[in-house]
């Protein structure tokens, strides 16, 4: 019975204390929604007044505003009476506690004052918008309205993961690698900033940095007008067939061409095209000494550095007794279905 008793006593103490806090008093927020966590913003940069008020009767009651103000206390907030507090223009946070004293009921409330944040990006001085991939980029976050509620997230158009900071990003410079075939020749840098105020009217704040030009070198090609051929069958003539990188987006800066023949000839060195500019690139016509595999090079040269390309020319012989007439006309098409 004693054990009952006491299981008694403590289930009505609880009933008690949660009746007591079902009726603790609920606040208006900044939406006119009563909670007890409401919130309260000001996104002017001006001086801001706090209403306090609530949609139920209130007794005697104390206000801590949180900026080091006198606590405020009365008798009773009967609805529609209201509490006003100032503020001074400020980018702060206020923690402001509604206490109830004859429940010990607490609302603790918070007042957020800033501005919406204005997004901007800079380059540093000397800093690099066209580069020669890989190669980093610096950026610096030169936005404005920042408080401490912001959030900075960069994007800098190479499908990278985007890089997400608080408010201590602003001032700060961000240095980006381009990696190479991850940008087609020029790109957008963007910078999003949020905080509370630029949720509130509308979202975030972007700025943008464009054109970021990420170049690569060419893709060197050769273009001969046959790779097997049938002796006596034996002139070749070689284009330069390059794929200029980025062109038309301004890498234009003017090519060389380097070809390498080889030493085919006996004369006890390579035969050699030294660097020349291109376009316009000219056929090269090559007259092979005999039946044979030959190898030739191409170097073209960019603003970004040298890619190199290789074919090999093969001449085989005839079939065994064949005429020199059937050698050129009969078996020619033979040697030409391979290349």
């Amino acid at each position: 019975m004693q054990t009952f008793r006491k299981l008694l006593v403590s289930l009505l103490g609880a009933t008690a204390l949660v009746s007591a806090r079902a009726q603790c008093p609920l606040l208006y927020d900044y939406w006119g929604t009563p909670t007890d966590t409401p919130t309260w913003y000001s996104c002017s940069g001006l001086n801001f007044t706090l209403l306090i008020a609530s949609p139920q009767a209130v007794g005697a009651f104390t206000i801590d505003w949180g900026d080091n103000s006198p606590v405020y206390s009365a008798g009773a907030l009967i609805p529609p009476a209201t509490v006003t507090h100032p503020y001074a223009a400020a980018v702060t946070e206020y923690t402001v506690t509604f206490t109830e004293t004859a429940t010990g009921c607490v609302i603790t409330g918070t007042v957020i004052m800033e501005e919406s944040t204005s997004a901007s990006i800079q380059i540093p001085v000397g800093g690099l918008t066209q580069i020669c991939a890989p190669q980093a980029v610096e950026f610096i976050n030169s936005s404005t309205n920042v408080s401490p509620n912001t959030v900075f997230t960069w994007d800098f158009g190479d499908a990278s993961t985007q890089l997400v900071y608080d408010y201590t990003n602003l001032g700060q410079t961000i240095s980006h690698t381009y990696l190479p075939g991850t940008v087609s020749c020029e790109t957008t840098v963007r910078l999003y900033a949020e905080n509370e105020c630029n949720t509130l009217q509308g979202g975030s704040s972007q700025a943008t940095f464009n054109p970021i030009r990420v170049w690569d070198i060419d893709s060197a090609q050769i273009s001969p007008s046959a790779t097997l051929l049938c002796w006596p069958d034996r002139t070749v003539t070689f284009l330069n067939t390059t794929d200029r990188n980025c062109l038309n987006q301004g890498n234009i800066y003017q090519r060389y061409e380097y070809w390498n023949f080889g030493d085919y000839w006996g004369q006890g060195q390579d035969s050699i095209i030294d660097w020349s500019p291109w376009p316009p690139t000219f056929p090269r016509t090559i007259q092979y000494p005999g039946i044979g595999s030959y190898d030739v090079m191409l170097l073209d040269s960019n603003y970004c550095g040298i890619d190199t390309a290789y074919v090999t020319i093969t001449i085989v012989p005839p079939p065994f007794g064949t005429t020199h007439r059937h050698a050129r006309h009969g078996l020619r098409g033979r040697c030409h279905q391979f290349r």
